[in-house]
């Protein structure tokens, strides 16, 4: 395998790839983070209804994604993430082209969608294959410190161009697509040599229930915080995009250290601990975003949202953990990407259709709405930490406490 030595650090030339297509995904999650929300509402007058039941046919290729990784078993992990980043950067492209339409907002965002969701279950893959003498959780934080980085550099140039610029969001859109093109590009320069040809299409294991379990969890209380807490920021305490990217921003630059952190956490306390400590957090947050308007004054309420904002965000990084369970209750690489795969489906289970539900319980209780949105995701994330609690890894696998 070929070496690039950079000052005096010798790397191999797959992982710096790896790290400059990371890069280039993190400029496009940036301008989703940062603009999706707004331009739906600003530009494209979407209701929370219209909103919410978007959320049905943009989470569908993430229940789908299991087949679709299967039927694209042979061309192995590297040419799928090559794949999966040019089409979702085409989907992405077109979104910001439309001018307005509710189908063909579902049209682009569906293709978009495809192609994220095909990446994620392959980037963990790839990721962890990648590591040494089994710290795999902090090999899955510096890559993600990288992704995050590019994070940081994006939010705050797009922030200055919203801010003083004024630019339309055609021109973000634009940027973002064209990152996510180049990554798949990136991937294309790559040695599939990382992880192996995937002989079996689909894999469903006993061994895993409670990762599937955890997914199914996570997936439903992952997109009221991905669909709501944006909203909620935009429509009840009144943020503009400049200020959402800001915001946004500031979780980017604390990430570039915590990712790494959260790594070694998981090497260190384990799975188990982790996802514990992400369900009390994301407990408190759900708290602050259901109440804070009710116990604190505008000023006040405002600043406790966007604190449970950074927690939310920050937290999500716990996702390693449930990558991290995967690899270590197999000895066999070539089963990671498709169980991944799978938990991406049967995250999309309930993803798919808990929007739609919350949405119809926020525009049914118009005003006080929301807080029973996130009053669902607190019993939600209740769930979550029992099913924690139920964690536990091979012996000749625990980590060092």
């Amino acid at each position: 395998m070929a070496e690039i030595r950079i000052g005096k650090r010798v790397i191999s030339r797959n992982f710096l790839l790896f790290l400059i297509a990371s890069a280039l995904v993190g400029v496009t999650m940036a301008v989703e983070n940062t603009s999706l929300s707004n331009r739906l509402i600003e530009d494209l007058h979407f209701t929370i209804t219209e909103r919410t039941t978007l959320e049905i046919p943009r989470e569908l290729p993430g229940l789908l994604v299991v087949f679709v990784i299967g039927a694209l078993a042979f061309l192995g992990d590297v040419r799928t993430a090559a794949f999966a980043n040019m089409l979702g950067g085409v989907g992405l492209f077109a979104f910001g082209l439309i001018p307005s339409g509710y189908w063909p907002v579902v049209a682009t965002m569906m293709v978009y969608s495809m192609g994220t969701h095909l990446y994620m279950p392959i980037q963990g893959a790839l990721s962890m294959s990648f590591a040494k003498d089994g710290k795999i959780g902090r090999r899955l934080g510096e890559i993600q410190s990288v992704n995050t980085a590019a994070l940081i550099l994006t939010s705050g140039v797009l922030f200055l161009l919203y801010r003083f610029v004024n630019i339309p969001f055609v021109v973000s859109f634009s940027i973002g697509a064209t990152a996510m093109i180049l990554a798949g590009v990136t991937f294309l320069f790559m040695t599939p040599n990382q992880t192996e040809i995937r002989k079996q299409r689909f894999i469903f294991r006993k061994k895993f229930s409670l990762y599937y379990a955890l997914c199914v969890v996570f997936g439903a209380r992952k997109q009221i915080t991905i669909t709501f807490v944006p909203w909620l920021l935009i429509t009840v305490y009144g943020q503009p995009v400049a200020n959402i990217t800001i915001l946004f921003f500031t979780v980017s630059v604390m990430n570039v250290f915590f990712r790494p952190w959260l790594g070694g956490i998981i090497d260190r306390k384990g799975e188990r601990f982790t996802l514990m400590l992400e369900a009390v957090l994301l407990m408190l947050a759900c708290f602050g975003f259901a109440f804070s308007q009710l116990l604190f004054s505008g000023s006040v309420a405002l600043v406790v949202v966007s604190g449970c904002y950074v927690i939310d965000h920050l937290f999500s990084g716990c996702g390693m953990a449930r990558t991290t369970y995967v690899r270590r209750l197999t000895d066999n690489p070539g089963e990671v990407s498709a169980t991944l795969a799978l938990g991406v489906s049967f995250d999309h289970i309930v993803s798919m259709s808990m929007p739609t539900f919350a949405g119809m319980l926020w525009a049914m209780n118009m005003g006080t709405g929301y807080v029973y949105v996130f009053i669902g995701g607190l019993v939600i994330s209740v769930l979550n930490l029992l099913l924690a609690n139920r964690i536990r890894v091979p012996e000749g696998e625990r980590p060092l406490s």
